[in-house]
């Protein structure tokens, strides 16, 4: 596909590069986890696979083959050569037609899964890219899409299934969940039932789960009850770094503490008495103190937060957590499942 426009950004993303922190990288990756997983699920990719993350909207692209695609994330409109199409679903994209995607009615990013695998530069195990690093992308300098550029798949010279499946041969068993038998604790019923896609909740407030952390001694019952008892807006300052919160000051912490690592979804508490949520390409590490972590199940839901969203904390504990974590791997990795199971009986 050739790039036309790429809005506020627009890049490739995965998982993430993983297992490098200590070499100071930061994770990256998607930020809306489950919005990527699902886009490659419905177009019969591994969930290993790159996808483009749209921000905020305003994405232009020609398609250079006929391709199959699909898009999921924000609530937003979707044209094909001005022609409304679904989300959630996988589209028919011919040679030399136009794809847009709009700016968001609700949610702020959008994942472009296409059937075939993107030709891209790895750094580190992830084609990420990550601007203040300088690391990843295209050039390997850490910057999105620009205007005109090309980008090409894998088998592009071989269109249909049979490109696909070629592209898939040499993947591991871990990463061809969408393309055989899966692992047995995940594998559902082999028939080609009717399955809800597992979307990413999208809303102008959001509950989000919290494990407190081993420093929550650090705050007395009066700041966790101000913490847990109010609605905290989204501020300006909100990336895939993390995202800065305003509100009512909880209090600060008088202690001083040395730096160390930051998981995904752990919140800060700054000298101002406000959160910050760390996000995937958070820091490595940081010495602000610590109330809890966001659980992993929720943090799709921020990564569709916008500048004004509302998000509000709800305690919760490690078994809950845990539970709410399989679930959603289990629905994801069933609907998978059964999307591969309808395309070879079609």
């Amino acid at each position: 596909m050739k790039i036309i426009a790429t809005g506020l950004s627009a890049r490739f993303t995965d998982l993430g590069r993983v297992g490098h922190k200590h070499k100071g990288f930061t994770q990256s990756g998607a930020l809306d986890t489950n919005s990527h997983l699902l886009a490659n699920a419905i177009v019969g990719m591994p969930f290993t696979n790159p996808t483009i993350e749209v921000l905020l909207g305003g994405f232009i692209a020609v398609a250079t083959h006929d391709i199959q695609v699909a898009i999921t994330g924000a609530q937003v409109r979707v044209l094909i050569n001005d022609v409304p199409q679904r989300l959630n679903h996988k589209l028919d994209w011919q040679k030399g037609a136009t794809l847009q995607i709009m700016q968001p009615v609700l949610g702020a990013r959008n994942y472009i899964a296409c059937d075939r695998p993107f030709i891209v530069s790895v750094f580190l195990d992830s084609c990420c890219a990550v601007t203040r690093e300088k690391t990843g992308g295209m050039n390997f300098d850490g910057k999105g899409f620009q205007v005109a550029d090309v980008l090409d798949y894998e088998g592009a010279g071989t269109l249909g299934s049979a490109a696909t499946s070629a592209s898939t041969d040499n993947l591991s068993p871990e990463t061809r969940l969408t393309h055989g038998s899966m692992n047995n604790e995940f594998s559902g019923h082999n028939t080609a039932t009717k399955t809800l896609a597992p979307t990413t909740q999208l809303a102008k407030e959001y509950v989000v789960r919290v494990v407190l952390g081993y420093q929550e001694s650090l705050f007395d019952h009066k700041m966790k009850a101000c913490f847990f008892n109010q609605q905290f807006t989204v501020s300006n300052e909100a990336s895939n770094m993390g995202i800065r919160l305003t509100g009512k000051s909880i209090g600060s912490v008088a202690v001083t503490l040395y730096s160390e690592g930051i998981a995904n979804g752990a919140i800060q508490i700054t000298p101002s008495g406000l959160p910050i949520i760390m996000l995937a390409e958070r820091q490595t590490i940081g010495g602000y103190p610590k109330i809890g972590s966001i659980i992993a199940a929720d943090l799709p839901e921020l990564g569709q937060c916008q500048p004004g969203s509302a998000i509000r904390f709800e305690q919760c504990d490690l078994f809950t957590a845990r539970q709410a974590w399989l679930l959603r791997q289990i629905r994801i990795k069933t609907f998978a499942q059964n999307q591969y199971v309808r395309d070879e009986k079609q």
